[in-house]
């Protein structure tokens, strides 16, 4: 008589270097329940699959050589039951020269709840209509480059955002159909505009006193970033130029609340 071994997916994770998007092809990475190392089976390049685990929620570390170490609660009522997934968004360490030295900014901002960037010089694609449909949102894109298309990964977040960055809004990413269509998870919150560009996010880490870091690669003669934050009640954009501005800094220095682009300007510590 024959036994039937089944499996039962818990949880797949895919690993990126938060500075650039591209997946981590490392293979020396350790992966902790709490303090219990944990055994995946890796499934290409930077995704790992863990099997019969059940799905309790739990905290996952992970450790990967040339990386801060990085964790995260994993919440399963948040994640999709047929496939649960995550991306998990790993810093290169100061020592990690691949791809570029690294700058970063770090401080403290009381009730600081997230912090992320995009980089202005380089924009993924540009806005170009969107066709809503009782259960569908597809947004048409134009390339960066006459001739050529755009690339966005599934299941990714990005941010749409105009030149006089008086329009800022996050998308997801359900499926790119098209080199120049993709379908959206969600509608579009608020009207955007022919050329309007399309940015890849960089995430930054927060702790739970408001300690903060984002860390960039010096991979440019200019680091011409966005930075957007929430703090409180309120949102703020801020630019920044990691090569004159790089350390210890004031987020709310130079910063304008998202506010002030429906009403009045609002500029906080000028």
């Amino acid at each position: 008589m024959s036994t039937v071994i089944t499996a039962r997916l818990s949880l797949a994770i895919r690993l990126l270097d938060t500075t650039t998007g591209v997946e981590i092809s490392e293979t020396d990475v350790t992966f902790y329940m709490g303090d219990m190392k944990i055994m995946p089976m890796k499934k290409g390049s930077g995704t790992y699959v863990f099997v019969n685990m059940g799905r309790e929620d739990f905290l996952m570390r992970i450790k990967a050589r040339g990386f801060d170490e990085y964790v995260t609660n994993v919440k399963y009522e948040s994640l999709d039951q047929r496939l649960p997934m995550i991306d998990a968004f790993l810093m290169p360490s100061e020592n990690n020269h691949v791809g570029g030295y690294v700058l970063k900014i770090e401080g403290t901002l009381s009730e600081l709840e997230y912090l992320e960037a995009i980089n202005l010089d380089r924009p993924s694609g540009a806005f170009q209509s969107v066709v809503v449909k009782k259960d569908s949102a597809r947004m048409n894109v134009l390339p960066t480059a006459p001739g050529g298309g755009v690339a966005l990964d599934e299941n990714m977040a990005y941010i749409l955002i105009s030149k006089n960055l008086e329009r800022y809004e996050t998308f997801e990413v359900a499926k790119q159909e098209k080199p120049t269509s993709i379908l959206l998870k969600a509608p579009l919150k608020i009207e955007h505009e022919l050329n309007d560009r399309i940015h890849r996010i960089i995430y930054g880490k927060v702790g739970p006193e408001g300690q903060f870091l984002l860390k960039v690669r010096d991979d440019s003669s200019k680091l011409n970033y966005l930075l957007h934050f929430k703090a409180g009640e309120d949102e703020y954009l801020r630019q920044i130029d990691f090569h004159e501005e790089n350390g210890n800094v004031d987020l709310l220095t130079g910063a304008t609340n998202l506010k002030s682009l429906d009403g009045k300007d609002e500029t906080a510590n000028e």
